[in-house]
């Protein structure tokens, strides 16, 4: 996996076009003829890993108990993770990224193995606006870096805030 960087943020993630709010279309450094892989974001709290995409992802990463919860923060909570205020919150963790290279790596392993089908991933947090948009994004451009092309979608970034 080739290097990301992290810091600072210019309010975009590089190479990245954005479909809609809900969701990024990550082209490869060289052309791609096909999507290969399928991301998306989600939130427990809201129902579980079945994405809009496939009802079984191949591969569900479970950000629950890792990485602090931009919802503790109040100036963060009403944001979701296509703020660069809550991406450096959750990047910026301890091993954050080190853990969505090693994903990114475990993923690019399976394109080969699914193909022809395009692999599909579900990457969930509580409420589904802060960790797994960071990480899911993230996650689209560590794979675009190798040339996989990759497609992000989030189910429940526009959702309401879960009061806790």
């Amino acid at each position: 996996m080739k290097g990301m960087e992290v810091t600072p943020f210019n309010g975009h993630w590089p190479d990245a076009e954005e479909v809609s709010d809900f969701g990024l279309w990550v082209l490869p450094v060289a052309p791609a003829t096909v999507n290969t892989v399928v991301i998306e974001s989600f939130g427990y709290l809201h129902g579980p890993a079945r994405p809009l995409v496939t009802d079984t992802p191949h591969l569900v990463i479970d950000l629950r108990e890792l990485f602090r919860d931009p919802h503790v923060s109040p100036e963060l909570r009403y944001s979701t993770g296509r703020n660069d205020a809550v991406r450096a919150n959750v990047l910026d963790q301890p091993g954050a990224v080190e853990f969505l290279r090693a994903q990114a790596t475990a993923i690019a392993a399976l394109v080969p193995a699914a193909q022809p089908h395009v692999v599909t991933v579900g990457v969930g947090c509580a409420g589904g606006r802060h960790r797994s948009v960071v990480a899911a994004e993230a996650l689209a451009l560590l794979l675009a870096a190798d040339g996989i092309g990759t497609e992000v979608y989030h189910r429940d970034i526009r959702r309401p805030v879960v009061q806790r």
